[in-house]
């Protein structure tokens, strides 16, 4: 009866408030994780077994994420993806791609697929000369061409995405100016999303709000700082003004251009002619920031969410905040990792073992990073500087260490003359070439060097 009625607003209010207060404490933290886990959960209690939309846990997870471990929560995010993927069955996919033209030789091939982007795709590249390049894709060349077109086509250079004051991605409030911009952002929501499908984790740093509307959440004041701390700072300052507003001449319109020219849109009907004062200044405040925070790249937003949402169910991403969603999609935030569980789950390649004198060096020199060194030795070889959020043992194609065979003379190897070239790595499959250097301290020498200079394989 009614009775249940008000019962029933009422756990919706306050679920939405928990909501709140969750999300708040990911953008500035003022009580630890620890408090929001419910101490004894076992999902076990509630069918873990089952993963239909129905089941008890997945309704735990929609409703209250935040009482679930964050690494328990991605394994189920993980088991839900592999279900997808026997289900689904989609057939292989088989694309020529020049190198000079991956963005839009990918927007051709793969822009067509909606649901078929699941499937296996195969790369083959096509050189400067129109050639086929040799080598058949077994993940290595697919995995290439998934870094190099993200990190191509979200560069600000490309014109869809904007770098925030914090060198934070988000949609470009000009991509108009790009050809048909908004087809390429469901693109680009499309492969986003195969990269988490696929467990590829990218170095893509996106803004707080942007992640929040990936969620399918509208945004408010608290974000804005996210996108642009100094028109926050100033809508505060406004808010907590003292003196005559109308002394600051403002009016309910915004500069649709971030330097104040071009185009003058209004925030309400007849904005132009209604001053701010004391009395509205709070709804100024308010249609300022969801101007920029969501009507400003609403078509934007909703193209790429609407590819994303091809791949990935939106329902599945909001087990997590947006704080989690970005270490999702990119790693734990910093990269330090244990290297035990490294060096636990790498492989060996060219003739190395693990009992080799150059691999415990490797390993010895490792232990010994700074959680800077540890971030960039990961980018270096995987392309993506944080480690994965289970661990190693999730890395695909997993870590491996080659040997480079000597290029030195009988006489310089029975004089033991030092190997003079430097690592260098193959990133597609996450595979560090490593010559047999004869001391521990020129292993860290030139590794150091290979790994901070960006040196990759042209220098080695």
């Amino acid at each position: 009866g009614a009775d249940g009625g008000v019962g029933q607003a009422h756990r919706e209010a306050a679920t939405q408030l928990m909501h709140a207060l969750y999300d708040r404490n990911a953008r500035r933290e003022f009580c630890p994780l620890e408090t929001w886990l419910e101490r004894g959960f076992k999902l076990d209690a509630f069918g873990i077994t089952s993963t239909e939309d129905s089941s008890h846990t997945l309704v735990v997870l929609r409703e209250f994420p935040h009482v679930v471990p964050l690494d328990e929560r991605v394994r189920i995010f993980t088991r839900l993806i592999q279900e997808d993927r026997q289900t689904q069955q989609c057939p292989e996919t088989h694309v020529r791609i020049r190198r000079q033209h991956i963005v839009e030789d990918g927007f051709a091939k793969l822009g067509v697929l909606r649901g078929e982007l699941k499937g296996v795709v195969k790369v083959h590249f096509v050189n400067e000369s129109g050639l086929d390049e040799s080598g058949i894709d077994m993940g290595g060349l697919y995995k290439e061409f998934l870094t190099t077109l993200i990190e191509r086509a979200f560069h600000p250079d490309y014109g869809l995405f904007s770098f925030s004051p914090d060198r934070q991605l988000f949609p470009n409030p000009h991509s108009h100016l790009v050809h048909a911009h908004l087809d390429y952002f469901a693109f680009l929501g499309r492969i986003l999303g195969k990269a988490l499908f696929d467990g590829i984790q990218m170095d893509l740093p996106f803004c707080g709000f942007f992640l929040s509307k990936l969620l399918g959440k509208h945004n408010y004041l608290d974000e804005l700082p996210s996108l642009d701390p100094a028109l926050h700072k100033n809508l505060l300052y406004l808010k907590n003004y003292t003196g005559d507003i109308s002394d600051l001449a403002l009016d309910f319109t915004v500069s649709a251009d971030d330097y104040g020219g071009g185009a003058i849109e209004e925030l309400i009907p007849g904005g132009k002619s209604i001053e701010v004062t004391a009395a509205n200044r709070i709804q100024y405040i308010h249609l300022m920031a969801d101007y920029r925070l969501n009507k400003q790249i609403k078509r934007q937003c909703e193209a790429f969410l609407r590819g994303f949402q091809d791949v990935i169910r939106v329902d599945w991403i909001r087990f997590f905040n947006q704080t989690e969603l970005q270490v999702l999609i990119s790693g734990e935030k910093n990269g330090d990792f244990d290297v035990e569980d490294l060096k636990q789950h790498t492989v060996y390649s060219g003739g190395y073992a693990a009992s080799d004198s150059a691999c415990k060096k490797f390993w010895k020199v490792v232990a010994e990073f700074n959680p800077s060194q540890k971030s960039a030795l990961l980018k270096f070889v995987t392309s993506c500087p944080r480690p994965p959020l289970l661990g190693f043992s999730s890395l695909q194609p997993p870590f491996c260490i080659h040997k480079v065979r000597a290029e030195r003379s009988f006489m310089e190897l029975l004089s033991r003359k030092e190997e003079d070239r430097l690592p260098s790595a193959s990133t597609c499959m996450n595979l560090l070439k490593l010559p047999s250097y004869l001391h521990t301290s020129t292993l860290k020498a030139k590794l150091l060097y290979a790994i901070t200079s960006n040196a990759g394989f042209e220098l080695s």
